[in-house]
């Protein structure tokens, strides 16, 4: 897997719904390992209480970025922890927002290299939070300022509305489907992906990709999908990309749900963050679940082939593995000993708010 690619803050709110990792996890499992990435697919699996996680990612700055994320789940209330992190713009009664995002800091129990870390770029985030300071995030936003300023796509009356029946009536009358066909073309292009996004690493080049559908006609049909289909005031990732941030509460991700919060305050989950590659991690220890987000598509198809061989035979009957895809889906995945879930597949499917994942789901027998 490339350290190029992995490299400085990518990710600091994740495209990806945790609700299809954290359904899956058994409470009080043994041993999890999870790619990090932003952190917010951690927490929702810290708030299972596994006995211990790994925590894994190429990044030393995304490390530094979960560990901070769950010692303020630990530290603040639910209002802290949305204003800390930037979901929310203020306290009440506060009169400096810079200020009390710096005295919130000093409250978190973080290894000193970490504390370090964020005390050197308070400049950066004192003022806004977190969730926005990633390059993916900050593409995404940029994409919606195109769509409300330039293309003159009006979404926020589709995100009010209370019924899918109330929101396709208004996604007919607001939407402009042709201009957003035509910008996709462009947005979603070889060339816009490797360069702003993943650094010529796009798992959905022309020459790797298992998505039949060029890229452009595969987010458009999803997204025309999700409008149509799914009530998308409560889905954080089209907030983000149409209206430029989280305005409607029952979008919040699952990291910002008080009962996930309150799990995560009284776990006794030992984490683990481990700067390496989950190739060498997943091959030597045995796990009871493991959540590979989309890292799978970065993989040399020799590898992910044979992924689930690598795993140890001593692994447990009954531990899961989920592996997301993004346009490049891995080869026929198999192994002695783990048999495919094709309904849980499906109903992950379902659930993934963001709609540009398939997925593969095994379990040990």
């Amino acid at each position: 897997m490339s350290e190029q690619y992995f490299h400085n803050l990518n990710y600091t709110l994740s495209n990806e719904d945790t609700r299809v990792e954290h359904s899956l996890l058994k409470p009080n499992a043994s041993s999890v390992f999870t790619i990090g990435g932003s952190g917010s697919r951690v927490l929702p699996l810290i708030a299972r209480n596994p006995k211990q996680m790994h925590v894994v990612d190429l990044s030393t700055e995304q490390l530094a970025l979960i560990e901070l994320r769950h010692a303020a789940a630990r530290c603040l209330s639910r209002d802290e922890f949305l204003f800390f992190m930037g979901y929310r713009g203020g306290l009440p009664n506060d009169s400096s927002l810079d200020d009390s995002r710096f005295d919130l800091f000093h409250k978190l129990d973080l290894s000193p290299e970490t504390a370090a870390f964020w005390r050197e770029r308070e400049h950066i985030w004192k003022p806004r939070g977190f969730i926005f300071l990633g390059r993916w995030e900050n593409h995404f936003q940029k994409l919606g300022r195109v769509f409300r300023d330039v293309l003159r796509i009006d979404s926020r009356p589709i995100f009010e509305a209370h019924s899918l029946e109330e929101q396709r009536r208004l996604f007919e009358k607001h939407f402009k489907p042709l201009v957003f066909r035509a910008f996709v073309k462009i947005a979603a292009s070889e060339f816009v992906f490797n360069k702003f996004l993943y650094k010529g690493h796009f798992s959905g080049s022309a020459s790797v990709k298992t998505e039949s559908r060029p890229p452009s006609v595969f987010i458009e049909e999803e997204f025309t999908r999700l409008f149509t289909e799914t009530l998308i005031r409560k889905n954080y990732f089209l907030q983000v990309l149409f209206l430029g941030g989280i305005l409607y509460e029952e979008g919040l991700p699952l990291e910002a749900r008080t009962d996930i919060l309150e799990a995560i305050k009284v776990s006794e989950t030992k984490v683990n963050y481990m700067k390496a590659d989950l190739t060498t991690v997943i091959s030597q220890n045995t796990y009871d679940f493991l959540s590979l987000s989309d890292t799978i598509s970065y993989l040399p198809t020799d590898i992910a082939g044979n992924l689930l061989k690598t795993l140890p035979f001593d692994t447990r009957p009954g531990s899961r593995v989920v592996i997301r895809s993004f346009l490049r889906r891995p080869p026929e995945l198999t192994a002695a000993g783990w048999i495919r879930l094709p309904e849980e597949e499906k109903r992950a499917v379902q659930l993934d708010t963001t709609g540009v994942y398939e997925f593969d789901i095994f379990e040990r027998i």
